[in-house]
């Protein structure tokens, strides 16, 4: 069932099909809230509240934007309402999550020191370009869906996007890496096994 289907359903009074869509976007959400609350907890506790918003105001939902936007919205505001009360702001965190475990131990190991150097690099990104490259680039979101989730207009998106992309390489030059094929390549790490 797509999500339209599974909305209607619970309208209709078939709460119980409101769980598919919380499986749909329960990992998703956690890992874009991740890029705004670096506590795990605030982050697990900010996903539920989401959740629940959004449970009790689907009949505000429009089929204007799609859900998963909607939903983005609601967790993005929750997160900032959090951030506000307690004055702080948190960067992108990479974690192990992102490693295949079905991987080799070096393929592992490598993984791991590439998210090290990644997160290292994205830490040195503003916030809003941070969230515009990930919905873009790690959930695929169209520039519409991005305006809603970062309450900003489409025009301002593409130019996070355009900045965000001209300050990574700029920062990927300056450490002497480069990114090929999604993977950062350049100077050998320890161990002498190049990136």
């Amino acid at each position: 069932m797509d999500d339209l289907d599974l909305i209607q359903q619970v309208l209709s009074g078939k709460h119980e099909y409101f769980a598919q869509l919380v499986e749909r976007y329960q990992k998703p959400l956690i890992y874009f809230l991740r890029g705004i609350l670096r506590d795990e907890e605030e982050v697990l506790d900010c996903t539920q509240e989401a959740f629940l918003a959004a449970y009790r105001n689907l009949w505000k939902y429009s089929s204007k934007y799609t859900f998963r936007a909607w939903l983005y919205t609601i967790a993005r505001n929750k997160a900032i309402d959090l951030l506000r009360k307690k004055k702080k702001e948190s960067p992108v965190s990479l974690n192990e999550n992102l490693i295949d475990p079905q991987e080799g131990p070096e393929e592992v190991w490598l993984a791991k020191e590439q998210a090290g150097q990644l997160q290292e690099v994205l830490d040195e990104l503003s916030e809003q370009y941070r969230q515009a490259l990930y919905l873009r680039y790690q959930q695929e979101m169209s520039y519409e869906e991005m305006s809603l989730v970062l309450n900003i207009p489409v025009s301002l998106v593409k130019t996070h996007l355009y900045r965000g992309k001209e300050k990574l390489r700029q920062i990927l030059e300056r450490r002497g890496l480069d990114e090929r094929n999604g993977q950062l390549v350049g100077p050998t790490i320890s161990r002498g096994t190049p990136l």
